[in-house]
């Protein structure tokens, strides 16, 4: 799919392999990698978008699926998509989700971020209750997560921050471990649109 900053067209290729051998493919373009079901889904993250950006590096990929789970989208994202689509979005919702791609930004649909707070609303030992199923954060630890979302390594964090590189990690292992993320893009995830204004505390 090409897009222009007034119209989207399209051409449609059967597998990979077709869209390979075309003539042309500039790494400009938007790619819409179409999987179904929980299977097709798995092996179009796990290879496709493998194949598609190791041939064309730096290519825009948007995952269509009728897959909503958290889940598969961070590992989409991991994996180097810059969008995630479902097939329960509007054409308007998925065409403008496409926009977005193609001007530099990245879309992930609300309705995975809403799924995903159905694990935040079990507060840890010895923190203090969430806040309308918001899991509870330091003001120190709002500030890394701003950094880890912006994609800064420890180092520069620590600097910014004013604290030891062991210091950074042990906060960055706490917030992991308060939103059940498993690595660094996942906190970059699931704390999106999850943090309200002033919600915070002193450390």
């Amino acid at each position: 799919m090409t897009a222009s900053s007034a119209n989207l067209a399209a051409v449609g290729y059967d597998t990979i392999d077709d869209w390979l051998t075309a003539s042309t493919h500039a790494p400009s373009t938007i790619i819409l990698l179409c999987a179904t079901g929980e299977e097709g889904t798995a092996r179009a993250i796990q290879s496709g978008l493998d194949r598609i950006l190791s041939s064309v590096p730096g290519a825009r990929v948007v995952v269509l699926s009728d897959i909503d789970n958290p889940a598969t989208m961070v590992s989409a994202l991991e994996r180097g998509a810059r969008g995630f689509v479902t097939m329960s979005l509007s054409l308007e919702v998925a065409i403008e989700a496409i926009r977005i791609v193609n001007v530099g930004g990245t879309f992930v649909p609300a309705s995975g971020l809403l799924s995903a707070r159905q694990g935040f609303t079990a507060p840890l030992d010895g923190q203090p209750p969430a806040v309308e199923g918001r899991p509870h954060f330091t003001e120190r630890q709002l500030a890394i997560i701003a950094c880890v979302r912006r994609g800064e390594p420890n180092k520069i964090i620590a600097h910014k921050l004013n604290m030891t590189e062991s210091t950074v990690k042990v906060h960055i292992r706490n917030i992991m471990r308060k939103i059940k993320a498993k690595n660094r893009t996942e906190v970059a995830f699931l704390t999106n649109e999850l943090l309200l204004p002033n919600e915070t505390s002193s450390d």
